[in-house]
């Protein structure tokens, strides 16, 4: 479990001792932390919620009680309790490998999610993104950390096709961008975890106002699938405390390029619009 062997983690230690001084509910919560912390690692708070039989809300309350701002922070430090920081890099390497090794369990690791995300991924729920993107007047795309280089990614492809996207550069905006959305419109909320505050909240604003919502994250449960329309799942066996989820962003762009084809063949007009493109284009080459 952790680099010091026999050693309890400092963060289970004080969960253990907190636990008689906190509601019925909330001790199933650090107890089930206690119990598995590598599996809590991997949960998203709604898993949680689940597996001890209580809301988010009291797993949100669990965590302050521990000391945390909320279950992310928890996540955080329990990880740095029980991981090697090598696995803060990748859970497979070790320290030994040379960089024949490294180069083949980045790319195996890499293949494995692509696997996983095909023999899980629903094509029904992709072709009604497509539909959706198809017949909206306006996307708005939100993503943020890592994921805003994939709603990058898909504001480029989509404006290629010609479709109105658009992606903001602050939250604030992203906040004020969503209480606009309406029926007829649509918002691409893109975060591996499914937890990131700011795009659950732009998700539930955009659901209440009518607009159709499509999200990209990992698979399981998480607060985001409240308030999703169209579900899309990478499956990635990363840990979702890590910095650098280089997987996961592997399979998501190779979804948006699956969406992107689609709607490529279903547009007549595809064809004219990258011949204009690259007529604009190029005066900026040599």
């Amino acid at each position: 479990m952790s680099g010091k062997k026999g050693a309890a983690p400092a963060l289970i230690i004080k969960l253990k001792a907190l636990m008689p001084k906190v509601s019925k509910s909330e001790q199933r919560v650090l107890d089930f932390i206690c119990q598995n912390p590598e599996k809590i690692i991997r949960f998203s708070i709604s898993e949680l919620a689940e597996s001890c039989g209580v809301s988010d809300a009291t797993v949100i309350r669990a965590c302050r009680s521990a000391g945390a701002s909320g279950y992310q922070e928890l996540k955080v430090n329990l990880a740095q309790d029980i991981v090697l920081p090598i696995q803060n890099i990748n859970e497979e390497i070790s320290f030994d490998d040379d960089s024949r090794t490294i180069i083949e369990k980045v790319f195996q690791s890499t293949l494995n999610t692509l696997q996983y995300t095909r023999s899980t991924l629903d094509i029904g729920h992709l072709e009604k993104a497509v539909d959706c993107l198809l017949a909206a007047d306006k996307i708005m795309i939100v993503g943020l950390g890592n994921s805003r280089s994939i709603a990058l990614d898909l504001l480029h492809k989509l404006m290629r096709l010609g479709l109105n996207a658009v992606v903001y550069q602050d939250t604030h905006i992203d906040t004020i961008g969503a209480s606009f959305l309406k029926h007829g419109n649509c918002l691409f909320a893109i975060s591996h975890s499914g937890s990131t505050k700011d795009v659950v909240d732009c998700a539930k604003i955009a659901h209440e106002q009518g607009a159709k919502v499509i999200t990209l994250s990992n698979i399981g449960k998480s607060p985001l699938l409240k308030y999703s329309d169209i579900p899309l799942h990478t499956a990635s066996n990363e840990t979702k405390y890590r910095i650098a989820a280089i997987d996961s962003r592997v399979a998501q762009v190779v979804l948006i390029d699956c969406i992107y084809t689609m709607i490529a063949i279903r547009k007549s007009d595809s064809v004219q619009g990258f011949n204009k493109i690259e007529k604009a284009l190029h005066v900026k080459k040599y």
